[in-house]
């Protein structure tokens, strides 16, 4: 695996890590440190809206996202899909919402966060990192 990407597994210190009121299990990076990371470790990207999502009464509830990353001069394309988890009171707060979460939703698909959605499951980072086994599952996999 490229250096980089390797880079990118590396999990976010306990200190920037926030857990949402009210949810079990759902810790969170704030939008500006997941921007500030992946400045520091890949340079420039590109980020665009690709598509907005409206429900039937036109309040828009989420976006899609493609994040462009370039390692060794490759290009890397990825997309994420963020949703309008309470709504912020117009399309526009709505869209700055769900921009966030599509961008940190893409983001995990080249392993940045990627350890906050799994949490005790999050195996790769010692696999690739730390030349360790990854942790059997209850399945034995």
């Amino acid at each position: 695996m490229d250096e980089v990407l390797k880079e990118l597994l590396v999990p976010f210190p306990d200190g920037y890590i926030k857990q949402k009121p009210g949810k079990a299990n759902a810790s969170y990076v704030v939008h500006g440190v997941v921007r500030q990371r992946l400045l520091d470790v890949v340079g420039f990207y590109n980020w665009s809206i690709e598509r907005e999502i409206y429900d039937e009464n036109l309040k828009l509830t989420g976006c899609v996202g493609t994040l462009t990353i370039f390692v060794k001069g490759k290009e890397i394309k990825v997309q994420g899909a963020g949703d309008v988890e309470h709504d912020q009171g117009s399309n526009g707060a709505n869209l700055k919402h769900a921009e966030s979460d599509a961008f940190k939703r893409a983001c995990m698909n080249v392993g940045l966060g990627l350890h906050l959605w799994c949490g005790d499951d999050y195996f790769v980072y010692n696999k690739n990192i730390k030349n360790g086994e990854p942790k059997e599952t209850a399945e034995g996999n």
